[in-house]
């Protein structure tokens, strides 16, 4: 056994002092990375808040993972580096010099992967690269560092000093004896070798955890997961037929309008009015919702102005006090919805901005893994607003962000005729100034239209601007918020108010709701999307006008959900083209204990059905909070976990859950959301 060691020194033969050159590089690499968990762990969120509730459950399983990968993607350059100083010696610099590149390249990416799980809740991959990867992007995250609750500037220490600071740690191990040795030494490699297999044991045998594990993924496994992702087959026929005829039941079930047929078996969602799909009724009534003719589209269809709000969580809007609402910052909405439509039980479909603007334009829920706006752009498909075209509607985006921000620009050219942004306009208040203006002077007279808005001022930080009210320097971010929320329900009231002298006012719905919600630490963190508890997925969602279909104004206390709107809007205009749309027109519901609002983010999935809503994971990676489940209507905020009373209907919520999921997955991840014959 004594000659083992001799032996391996001979085998590296003249590759010793270039491998041990390594070790000491990819040692000091590690030991950078342990510092950047600590300081990712045990600092607080870009909002105040912890990130993890108990970071010293942590800090060792991360030490366990960095050790793991950086040896593991490491290996390859090792051997090279043997096999080069025996054949090929000049080229060991230049193999030392790659694998500094390569680490270093790792060392920054990770610093972004850290600071993008402090403020957005979700690892850093490609997908999102492609997302965020722009000059607006870019913008908005020097905003988001300015405002950083825990060490302000940090982000840019660890950025710019991480490779620095593994080079002071390489030159310190470097003049070690170890590492200065002409024979390679096996001592170092031993104790990394005992530390791997040490680590090993205890992250999958002593103490493993899925959701511990998702948490402390490196960058490498996010990219990884994110090039294997793009390659999953479909799903066998026999489960995918099995799923689709599941999910056509339970859309029928849920919603009253039953003239639909589902013709293709490979598109699970597509369908098309029943033959035949308008029945003459002579004349066509003006404005009634009807197509009586049979021309597509009711006579003089209603014009609509799609109004989405930035952040705008119902815990702060008025109108919602007797249905769980803290407080009101919006006294403009709540007098909107009294004199017209409410619902008091909407949530949102997708998270953040770009999948809510996703999930209401193709009425579908959003990918809950990847980023539907990047990673699918080629997917084939038809939102409501190119159907509202196709019948005759003049329709334009505005928006107070800048789309390319999230890589919505290519959608947008898609969706609309034309869109309106400029970074002179990115106050809420000149925004809707602006598209007063276009309202009023760009549309051709008798033309009927679909506007939509999209606001910017109330997104975190909550920063103030002209118009906000003054607030002090210690304010809270719920001041902050209900300070910036109250300014954006002026502008829009100031908006509003401006076209009604309009000749098409009388003849327009008005549609306000929001694109989520936002933590407040409710629940113990302001991450977006943590827990997907009330703060994030409760909505507004309010409808204004004399629509026959309407009817007098009333609140409604049906589910809703963003993916209801596109097929709420048809209907109002009497519209009946085939689509692929998951919702349902809101003009008449389904029975209550039919519907279900169901929602996905990450390794969590809600299911909202009658009195409850369920929170689970929808696949094999556990939630971070376990299994939850609550009475909604008595209990809105969330804090009396019933679950332990009600294990059947949990059981049912958890199988539609992960039939969804699964269903949703293969139909966008193999495009048969809409077939391309048509």
């Amino acid at each position: 056994m004594r000659r083992l060691p001799e032996a391996l020194r001979r085998a590296a033969g003249p590759g010793g002092p270039w491998l041990n050159r390594a070790t000491a590089l990819l040692l000091s690499v590690w030991i950078v990375h342990g510092l950047l968990r600590a300081a990712l762990l045990f600092r607080r969120d870009a909002f105040g808040f912890p990130l993890v509730g108990k970071a010293d459950w942590y800090i060792f399983h991360a030490l366990c993972v960095d050790l793991h990968w950086i040896f593991l993607w490491s290996f390859p350059w090792l051997l090279l580096l043997a096999l080069g100083a025996r054949w090929l010696p000049r080229a060991c610099p230049a193999l030392l010099a790659a694998l500094a590149v390569f680490h270093g390249t790792l060392l920054l990416l990770t610093v972004i992967d850290h600071e993008t799980l402090r403020f957005m809740g979700m690892h850093f991959d490609p997908g999102m690269a492609r997302t965020y990867g722009n000059s607006a992007a870019v913008r908005e995250v020097f905003h988001f560092i300015a405002s950083d609750k825990s060490v302000v500037g940090l982000p840019y220490a660890l950025f710019f000093g991480s490779i620095p600071l593994a080079a002071l740690f390489y030159r310190g191990l470097s003049r070690t004896r170890w590492a200065r040795a002409q024979a390679w030494s096996l001592g170092p490699v031993a104790w990394i070798l005992g530390g791997c297999l040490v680590g090993y044991l205890y992250l999958y045998q002593i103490w493993p955890g899925g959701f511990r594990m998702a948490r402390l993924r490196p960058f490498v496994q996010s990219a990884l997961l994110s090039l294997h992702r793009e390659e999953e087959a479909p799903l066998p026929a026999d489960s995918l037929a099995l799923l689709t005829r599941d999910w056509r039941e339970r859309w029928r079930a849920a919603g009253t309008d039953t003239g639909w047929t589902f013709p293709l078996a490979e598109y699970p969602y597509y369908k098309e009015p029943t033959a035949p799909a308008c029945v003459s009724r002579g004349a066509d009534i003006p404005g009634n919702g009807v197509d009586e003719d049979c021309n597509g589209v009711d006579a003089q269809p209603w014009n609509f102005i799609l109004l989405l709000l930035e952040s705008h969580r119902a815990l702060n809007v008025g109108h919602l006090r007797p249905y769980g609402a803290l407080d009101s910052a919006t006294p403009f909405l709540d007098s909107l919805a009294h004199a017209g439509h409410f619902w008091t039980r909407a949530v949102i479909s997708g998270i953040p901005t770009i999948n809510a603007l996703i999930a209401t334009h193709l009425s579908i829920h959003e990918h809950p893994t990847r980023l539907i706006s990047s990673d699918f752009v080629s997917l084939r498909h038809r939102a409501f607003t190119s159907v509202l075209a196709r019948h005759g509607y003049l329709t334009h985006f505005f928006s107070a962000a800048d789309p390319a921000w999230d890589n919505q620009t290519p959608w947008l050219r898609r969706w609309y005729q034309g869109w309106s942004y400029d970074r002179g306009r990115e106050e809420d208040g000149l925004m809707f100034a602006h598209m007063a203006r276009w309202l009023r002077d760009s549309l051709p007279p008798g033309k009927s239209f679909f506007a939509a808005a999209m606001t910017k001022t109330n997104h975190y930080p909550f920063n103030p601007v002209r118009g906000v009210k003054t607030l002090p320097g210690s304010a809270t971010l719920t001041q902050r918020m209900s300070a910036t929320m109250a300014y954006t329900d002026s502008c829009m009231r100031a908006f509003v108010d401006s076209l009604r002298s309009l000749p098409w006012f009388r003849h327009t719905i008005f549609i306000v709701m929001a694109d989520h919600g936002f933590p407040l630490s409710e629940h113990g963190s302001s991450s977006i999307g943590y827990g997907l508890y009330t703060e994030n997925v409760w909505v507004p969602l309010v409808m204004a006008g004399a629509h026959p279909k309407l009817g007098s104004p009333r609140e409604h206390g049906e589910l809703a959900a963003q993916m209801d709107v596109g097929p709420t809007l048809l209907d109002l205009a009497g519209i009946r083209d085939p689509n692929a749309f998951m919702g349902h027109t809101l003009v008449s519901p389904g029975p209550p204990e039919r519907q279900f609002s169901f929602c996905s983010r990450g390794e969590q999935a809600l299911v909202e059905r009658g009195l409850y809503r369920w929170h689970g994971p929808w696949g094999s990676v556990p939630r971070e909070q376990g299994e939850e489940m609550f009475d909604i209507i008595r209990d809105r905020l969330e804090h009396r976990n019933v679950l332990a009373n009600h294990t059947a209907l949990r059981d049912s919520l958890l199988d539609l859950a992960n039939a969804t999921v699964r269903l949703h997955l293969h139909v966008l991840e193999n495009d048969r959301l809409w077939p391309d014959s048509i």
